[in-house]
């Protein structure tokens, strides 16, 4: 039976890298490993072994940390630490209006409206390119049947006149 949770030797011995290379990618991507506990305690999902392939890929493949961590943050949800709330600071927080909730809210709303606004457009010059692209394949299709067809003229034409400059062998004497 396959364990839920594994340690970061598991991993490493899993992945066939050095401890301590696990190590750093865990430290240097924290945000995207999935953990439970804290210190010595500390065990890993599954699919972080997924997610540390993926780092180590990225090195591999040359990318920059900027640049894997952008592939992360398409790939996997971050993790975010959240403090123990207390019966005091629950009914407190209950009490008042969360203003910065809502405004985070609504700048987010606004900030997916842009960019499905942005998918959009982009996804209607892609539409124009291809026609684009089309009607350019149909010219290009076109001028290489013209010159097909000018090249036969051509070869006919040297054919005829090689014709009429070849004399009998007969006539070479003469």
């Amino acid at each position: 039976m396959e364990k839920s949770l594994l340690t970061i030797a598991e991993i490493a011995k899993e992945l066939n890298m050095p401890e301590s290379t696990v190590r750093y990618y865990r430290d240097r991507f924290i945000n995207y490993i999935p953990f439970t506990g804290k210190g010595r305690g500390r065990r890993y999902r599954r699919e972080t072994i997924d997610i540390l392939r993926f780092i180590a890929e990225g090195f591999n493949r040359s990318l920059n940390a900027a640049e894997i961590e952008e592939g992360l943050a398409l790939m996997v949800a971050r993790n975010m630490e959240v403090e123990n709330e207390t019966a005091a600071t629950t009914a407190a927080a209950q009490q008042q209006p969360n203003f910065n909730e809502i405004s985070v809210q609504i700048n987010m709303d606004e900030q997916f409206h842009e960019l499905m606004n942005q998918v959009t457009v982009t996804m209607q010059l892609m539409a124009h390119q291809k026609e684009e692209i089309n009607e350019l394949r149909n010219i290009v299709a076109e001028l290489r049947k013209q010159q097909q067809e000018q090249g036969k003229y051509i070869d006919e034409l040297l054919a005829a006149k090689r014709k009429r400059n070849q004399k009998k062998w007969w006539e070479i004497w003469k």
